[in-house]
């Protein structure tokens, strides 16, 4: 029998496996795709951010900073030596019209109390900070300068997890795992993100497809933050000598990872182009879309013991936050493990519990 199992090597998977492997647990990691071709990770923008309503989510956000930063030492290998893992701090910003104002007023008190260092502007000061942006129509802003946020290259880090883990004695393997009763383990922590309802139908987390776009623009601003248009949805970063930018169409039931192009017209151009008046001239230039293991209940993840399965963990439903969220989910899931509860972040609030009687606490600020 396997003393822990891993169903998922993801991001998370690869997280949970490189801190249970620190503590000496025994762990084996079955990925159906090592090559990830639809994990959610290798698709995202790689941001880290503590700028969120939930306290919970702060506190990840603050975590992912302090390990991202440290993450040459703690992940350096015998055989690869430091990773490098291409960080760029460029800070969040995230924009609200009056429909999101008074929410985002109140997500600053937690802020505070989370102590995240974040920065708030009534929208005719946005100037002062960043002289490209037109904030018609828009009330407040929150954002960080002071690099405590940004994004982080995901293959890397991904990679500088995985071979630490296996550097720690984790195995993984290339198994596909249809039912959670074809596994004989001591623990079996599901970290099936988008799959997770097809091993767990209690469980409402599903591939929802999110479409980015790549757009070249002849004036370049290397410094702009992740901005966040909670007005129109519409998000987007600097990438090189380009830009990437998400458009707010999500689908589920998706029948592939075709990218909706027609979204760039007509959702994600017009937006761009009202709040930075230099978007005006973009070209676009590629393209791609991704799955968000998206929580159908409150789109905030789901961690913790399954009550109705004597071994069975889950970290799931991360919806867009699992690449900044799991050194803290990796971390507190082996807390929970190995001594019975959370040590440092309480998750507790993630429970499956709240997913089985129906109980939401929503984060909405997703991009």
């Amino acid at each position: 029998m396997n003393d822990i199992v891993i169903i998922g090597g993801g991001i998370i998977g690869a997280s949970t496996a490189y801190f249970l492997s620190k503590t000496g647990r025994k762990v084996c990691v079955f990925e159906r795709d090592p090559a990830y071709k639809k994990a959610s990770f290798p698709l995202s923008l790689g941001g880290f951010r503590r700028q969120f309503f939930q306290k919970e989510n702060i506190l990840l956000g603050k975590f992912a900073k302090e390990f991202i930063f440290q993450l040459p030492d703690l992940l350096e290998t015998k055989n690869d030596g430091k990773p490098t893992v291409s960080v760029i701090p460029n800070g969040y910003l995230l924009l609200f019209g009056p429909e999101h104002a008074q929410e985002q007023y109140e997500a600053l008190k937690n802020h505070k109390a989370c102590d995240a260092e974040t920065k708030n502007v009534k929208a005719e000061e946005l100037k002062k900070f960043f002289p490209w942006i037109n904030a018609e129509g828009l009330e407040t802003a929150t954002f960080t300068n002071t690099k405590i946020e940004g994004w982080i290259d995901p293959h890397m880090f991904h990679a500088a997890l995985k071979n630490k883990a296996i550097e720690l004695g984790a195995n993984f393997e290339k198994k596909e795992i249809k039912k959670i009763s074809d596994i004989n383990a001591e623990i079996i922590i599901s970290a099936a993100g988008c799959w997770t309802n097809e091993l767990l139908s209690d469980i409402p987390v599903f591939p929802q497809k999110h479409t980015i776009f790549r757009v070249k623009c002849p004036n370049h601003i290397s410094e702009m933050p992740l901005t966040g248009d909670l007005s129109t949805g519409v998000y987007w970063r600097p990438e090189g000598k380009e830009y990437l930018a998400g458009s707010p169409n999500s689908k589920f039931d998706a029948p592939d990872l075709e990218p909706e192009w027609n979204d760039f017209e007509d959702i994600v151009w017009p937006a761009l182009a009202k709040r930075v008046p230099v978007f005006e001239q973009l070209k676009l230039t590629g393209g791609w879309a991704g799955y968000y293991d998206c929580n159908k209940l409150d789109n905030n993840a789901i961690v913790g013991k399954h009550p109705k399965m004597k071994n069975v963990y889950l970290a799931t439903g991360f919806t867009g936050r699992g690449l900044m969220q799991a050194p803290g989910i990796g971390r507190g899931l082996t807390e929970l493990i190995t001594t019975g509860k959370y040590q440092t972040i309480d998750l507790s609030s993630f429970s499956v519990e709240r997913i089985l009687s129906d109980k939401k606490r929503t984060e909405p600020y997703v991009l």
